[in-house]
Formats: structure tokens, C-alpha cells, sequence
């Protein structure tokens, strides 16, 4: 798996927490009981962890790529 199929994952990943994020959003507008106050804590919990999973994935690529610029050097 390269550097591009990493991002490309990443990209997916991230779009999906945003639905899930906008999803909850929504229905914040029509649910005001305590069930919903968990499960929009909860979100938010995934998405900071989320965050976390996007920045190592970034740090995984950009390892990666500089592996592969070393690797082709000529010596």
C-alpha cells in the first residue's frame, strides 16, 4: 500500500466522520432528550479521536514518500 492509497483512505475516513458529524447535527433540531445529548457527546469524541487517526496517517504518508525519495537515489 502506497502513500497515494493511504491519503485516498484518509480522505474517505475523514468524509465519513463529517456525514456522521452533519447527521447528528440534523437531528439535534428534532431530538432535545438526554439519549440524544450521549450520543452527540459520543460523536464528538470520535471525531477528535478521528483527528488523531488523520494526523498519523499524514505522518505515515509523508514517511512514505521520503522513503521512496531515498530509496531512488543513486549512490
Amino acid at each position: 500500500m502506497g502513500a497515494e492509497d493511504i491519503r485516498k483512505d484518509l480522505d474517505e475516513f475523514q468524509a465519513s466522520v463529517k456525514r456522521l458529524g452533519s447527521g447528528v447535527n440534523r437531528a439535534s433540531v428534532l431530538w432535545k432528550d438526554a439519549k440524544f445529548q450521549e450520543l452527540s457527546g459520543a460523536v464528538r469524541r470520535i471525531a477528535n479521536m478521528s483527528r488523531d487517526v488523520i494526523v498519523s496517517g499524514e505522518e505515515c504518508c509523508r514517511s512514505i514518500d521520503r522513503f521512496e525519495s531515498i530509496a531512488q537515489e543513486k549512490y
